[in-house]
């Protein structure tokens, strides 16, 4: 297990470390006292700043943390984050918890997510599902998806999608300033990791997306789990292709053609250029569409 311990007496290194790495922290200010911090590590982080304290939406890696907390604290007066939510129990979403934890943070996130990390499984497409954890990386309140906090002047409502990315993926609408932050469930203008060994699927990917859509405007300002600020029309875009990707595999898969066959294909070719990226390449996104619809696991993946 990682300890608290072991993880703070880590921290200053790990901190270096990161910062010999060049690690930046983008601070975009959203209006209404609501921010994405941007850096080059992980996933997008949100936070809502004002009377009510600081409220921050994942908490990216342990080394990353302090970054994160200094970028959050130029716009804060220098007050410590009170409230953070987790959106799903990947590590780059997860990871710094300990070092919010420790500064008096209370760690929130979808009830499935706790014993997740405790008890993480073994993916076989993943870089970021991390190692057992335990105290204060671990969420203490536990939520349904559904429920609405009143904070810092803003209507801030919860909404969990089954089966998405994972199976305890939440994402947060900022009602009064018109802001969704999405967690992992908007790779913006890239293929999406859907984590099918986490509860993820393809069908309940799109149909959380959708879901974004439903409550979005076109003035609505978008922070995606990965990728660049959005609007409501990059969620359709991405709705659109992973639907059409999803029923082009499909289609191969019921004229009974082997995953070999499926790649020769190339059925994703014409999305390759604008969609296919370092992680999820156009063949690992075929990967999954057809594992999701076969239930099989490619052998040549």
């Amino acid at each position: 297990m990682i300890s608290c311990l072991a993880f703070a007496a880590s921290t200053a290194v790990a901190a270096a470390a990161a910062q010999e790495q060049e690690v930046f922290v983008d601070t975009i200010d959203l209006g209404a006292g609501i921010y994405a911090l941007v850096t080059n590590r992980g996933g997008n982080v949100g936070i809502s700043v004002g009377e009510d304290g600081v409220f921050m939406i994942d908490t990216q890696f342990g080394p990353i943390a302090p970054f994160l907390d200094r970028a959050q604290r130029a716009v804060s007066d220098g007050a410590p984050v009170e409230l953070i939510l987790n959106t799903h129990l990947h590590g780059d979403h997860v990871l710094g918890n300990a070092w919010f934890a420790e500064r008096g943070a209370v760690i929130m996130a979808h009830h499935s997510v706790r014993p997740a990390l405790v008890s993480p499984v073994t993916a076989n497409l993943t870089g970021a599902t991390p190692e057992p954890l335990s105290g204060g990386f671990l969420p203490v309140v536990q939520l349904n998806g559904g429920e609405t906090l009143s904070y810092n002047g803003e209507t801030v409502r919860f909404h969990h999608e089954p089966d998405a990315h994972t199976a305890g993926d939440i994402w947060v609408h900022f009602v009064e300033a018109d802001v969704i932050h999405t967690g992992d469930l908007l790779f913006s203008g890239w293929f999406p990791y859907i984590d099918l060994d986490n509860g993820g699927t393809v069908n309940g990917f799109i149909a959380a997306m959708q879901s974004m859509v439903d409550v979005a405007g076109p003035d609505t300002k978008v922070i995606s789990g990965h990728g660049p600020m959005s609007t409501e029309a990059d969620l359709e875009a991405s709705i659109a292709m992973l639907t059409e990707a999803r029923a082009r595999v499909a289609a191969l898969v019921e004229q009974e053609a082997s995953y070999a066959e499926i790649l020769a294909a190339e059925p994703l070719a014409d999305f390759h250029e604008d969609w296919n990226w370092r992680f999820i390449t156009t063949e690992r996104m075929i990967w999954t569409l057809y594992r999701d619809i076969t239930g099989v696991i490619p052998e040549n993946e």
